[in-house]
């Protein structure tokens, strides 16, 4: 027996050296050369570009430290195996054949034991670490750990009505189909037209799926996906996706490329084709000048050809005051009605079409006497200001002569507002300035200031035009705070230093109205400037300004005076509705732009994963069934 065990021994100790050596060697040669060599990679894989992905993976990997019990039946039978011993007994010996036979039979039970054994551990420890297995079938909807940014575009053109419903509604349902494969290993956030990421389980941003209504916020989808796409790449996950859920709309394509990082894969909702994209008409702006309102009207392009102009209404407190037509690309011109001094709102309407938000637009505007002028005298106010008063007197927009503004090289007590220019003589700034401290003036012209050209924001028609000689202008020194007031505003500069400033009831300009001072005199715009500057600037006013929010008015007050107002409304390209090119979209993107059907089968990774925790758990109790058979018998 000793002879046929060492036998048996040395024969597989001959053959198993010979055996693995081959079969490393046919491993080797199968191999590429340079897989060994893989970059590190702070936040990706370990995995040499262009390599596939394992097709098995793990929920819970760390359980596999686990198989180490599976030496545990092994060990057990090494431990219980004894050698006994042997002597020789005469009358028995006849048994001796009988006995090698039966050892024979046990060895085999217990190896098959020993192999049942292990393989019922084995079996449980990777069942408790959850293997995934591709599958092609419907039922695969659990996938590797994922990070995933869906944007959800519920900017104002989805409240297009397509076939009876909004297409929000189609795209909340596909966002909703990303969120409910989410599973509790995935990093989720969820992105809106006001471009803010929302990290949240899959439950919240469902809710938030479902709550989300039209927002009168246009979203820049290329901004959207570069940041979302940089979100995901930051996560240490196997995937990272962004799902691009649009009406994608070439006008929300913003400027420049997304620039998606390497690794993070974008998918993009297909559009309807260009030849499908709805006519729509919308108003663009609304803005009232010389007592008329001047209304552009935006659009999808060739709506105008397909169905003609259309009509253009003006309301004010819901009693229409004129009416136009205008096809989208045009502006019309409304005349106003006679009306009393002081602020009105109003609101240009378009007839109804599929996309209600763009059809009114509110507008406001101030109604006041013309400013009564006087221009000192020619030292003072120059001949390009008396010549650009006669304009404006002769359109009605000021009346020469008067109290109200008084334009010159110093203050004028019996007027209500000073327009103070620089003296032509530098011998008389020191009078110009104790004029302007005897009025309380908080602001004095200083030295000479270095040409350049004009910038602010107040005054944006005379923005970059150069200004060659000017003084500068300051605070009083010591009284710095007193001349940061409420009522003191830099309304222009020229190279960051204060050139046009408002100073209670002063208005103080580093530079003469000349030709010699400035190039502003021989410009179109200076005649809207000194419009500006005795009626609205002298009031106070500020410029009614115009921003993308929910349509409604607010008005700006100092004290017990409103001085403007701000007028909320859609971005105007958001009534272009032309759905951007597939290429376009990919070349901006770096996106896959896919049907329904086919968005929804490439999520997470395009293929889904059944878990294969079940089958183990159902081999493993055959296993232990047959281990208990085998024991029994074996006994």
């Amino acid at each position: 027996m000793r002879g046929e065990r060492g036998g048996s021994a040395a024969r597989a100790r001959a053959g198993l050296p010979g055996n693995g050596a081959s079969g490393d060697r046919r491993l080797a040669h199968g191999v590429p050369a340079a897989r060994h060599r893989v970059p590190p990679h702070p936040d990706g894989h370990a995995v040499r570009h262009g390599a596939s992905a394992a097709r098995v993976t793990f929920l819970h990997p760390l359980a596999l430290v686990g198989l180490a019990a599976a030496a545990i039946p092994a060990l057990l039978h090494l431990l219980e195996r004894r050698v006994p011993p042997e002597a020789e007994f005469p009358p028995l010996r006849y048994l001796s054949e009988a006995e090698r036979q039966n050892a024979r039979r046990l060895k085999l039970r217990h190896l098959l034991l020993l192999i049942l054994r292990t393989a019922l551990i084995v079996l449980i420890v990777v069942a408790a670490a959850r293997p995934l297995f591709p599958t092609q079938a419907s039922g695969g909807s659990l996938h590797e750990p994922t990070a995933l940014a869906v944007i959800l575009d519920n900017s104002p053109s989805s409240g297009l009505v397509v076939d009876g419903r909004p297409a929000l509604e189609r795209l909340k349902a596909v966002a909703r189909g990303s969120l409910a494969r989410a599973t509790a290993s995935d990093r989720l956030w969820l992105v809106l037209a006001d471009g803010v990421a929302r990290a949240a389980t899959p439950e919240a941003l469902l809710a938030t799926v479902d709550s989300a209504a039209v927002s009168a916020r246009r979203l820049d989808l290329t901004a959207a996906v570069r940041a979302a796409t940089r979100l995901v790449g930051a996560e240490p996950l196997p995937a990272r996706e962004v799902h691009v859920v649009s009406d994608l709309q070439r006008t929300a394509l913003g400027p420049g490329r997304a620039g998606v990082p390497r690794g993070v894969r974008v998918l993009a909702l297909a559009p309807p084709p260009a030849s499908q994209a709805p006519a729509n008409r919308g108003v663009g702006a609304a803005r009232v000048t010389d007592g008329a309102a001047a209304v552009s009207i935006v659009g999808t392009p060739g709506t105008g050809a397909a169905g003609g102009a259309a009509p253009v209404t003006l309301r004010i407190h819901g009693r229409e005051v004129g009416r136009a037509l205008a096809v989208p690309g045009s502006t019309v011109s409304i005349t106003l009605p006679p009306l009393g001094p002081g602020w009105w709102v109003g609101d240009v309407v378009l007839d109804a079409d599929e996309l209600r938000a763009d059809d009114t637009r509110l507008l406001v505007w101030r109604v006041a006497a013309p400013a009564r002028v006087a221009a000192l005298s020619a030292a003072g106010g120059g001949r390009f200001v008396a010549a650009a008063l006669a304009v404006l007197e002769e359109g009605h927009r000021v009346r020469v002569g008067g109290t109200d503004v008084a334009i010159g090289d110093r203050p004028e007590a019996g007027s209500l507002v000073s327009v103070v220019l620089p003296p032509a003589e530098p011998a008389l700034i020191g009078q110009a300035n104790r004029a302007l401290a005897a009025r309380g003036g908080r602001w004095r012209f200083a030295s000479a200031g270095t040409p350049g050209p004009i910038a602010g924001s107040s005054l944006p028609a005379i923005a970059g035009l150069q200004v060659t000689r000017r003084y500068r202008i300051e605070a009083v020194t010591g009284d710095a705070s007193r001349g940061t007031g409420g009522d003191t505003t830099v309304l222009a500069t020229v190279n960051g230093q204060p050139w046009l400033v408002r100073d209670g009831n002063v208005l103080l300009l580093g530079s003469r109205l000349d030709t010699a001072w400035t190039a502003l005199p021989a410009a179109p715009a200076f005649v809207p400037f000194v419009d500006a500057l005795v009626n609205r600037l002298a009031r106070g006013e500020a410029l009614i300004s115009e921003v993308e929010g929910v349509p409604r008015v607010e008005f700006r007050t100092r004290g017990a005076d409103t001085i403007g107002a701000i007028v909320y409304g859609l971005d105007p390209q958001e009534s272009d509705l032309t759905p951007a090119p597939p290429a376009l979209v990919h070349d901006v993107l770096e996106a896959e732009v896919l049907d329904g059907a086919a968005f929804a089968a490439a999520r997470f990774a395009g293929a889904g994963r059944r878990d294969g925790s079940g089958l183990l758990l159902m081999l493993a109790l055959v296993c232990a069934l047959v281990e208990l058979g085998v024991a029994t018998r074996t006994r």
